[in-house]
């Protein structure tokens, strides 16, 4: 598949919605013609986003070329919880499409978030996804003394 002709804007919203937004994830949702995010995310845009909003199909990977070539050629910002690069979807149209087809404006994550309450250093807390993955991913990753037990 080729990078559409102008990059995708990919905005990570968190929780906290339109507020929670940095001024450069605001004005592209201003400006953007089609707003592609789970039904959640598009709930969070407040009236003045009067770009066409897309929910994401079940299954999603599957979908996101055919939804990408009917909106090819328009201003398309896609939302994703939090860090778009972090388990997100940020990565699948990095892998579809390559870096330079994108513009990313991250939120912080909830691993960034759980971390700042519970005092941890990021960097020392193993992090998994259960997303699409066996509880069984959790159950090897839990033993005495460990971050996520």
């Amino acid at each position: 598949m080729s990078p559409p002709p102008t990059p995708l804007t990919v905005i990570g919203i968190g929780a906290d919605g339109w507020d929670g937004l940095a001024p450069a994830g605001r004005e592209a949702l201003r400006t953007a013609e089609v707003v592609i995010g789970g039904p959640r995310q598009l709930d969070l845009l407040p009236p003045d986003c009067a770009a066409e909003r897309v929910p994401w199909p079940s299954p999603l990977r599957p979908a996101v070329p055919g939804l990408l070539a009917e909106h090819a050629g328009r201003r398309v910002c896609v939302l994703a919880s939090g860090d778009p690069m972090f388990f997100g979807i940020g990565r699948t149209l990095t892998e579809l499409l390559g870096p330079g087809a994108l513009r990313v404006l991250p939120h912080p994550s909830s691993v960034s978030y759980a971390c700042a309450r519970l005092g941890w250093a990021q960097e020392a807390t193993e992090v998994l996804s259960l997303v699409g993955r066996p509880l069984a991913t959790l159950s090897r990753a839990l033993y005495p003394g460990s971050p996520t037990a």
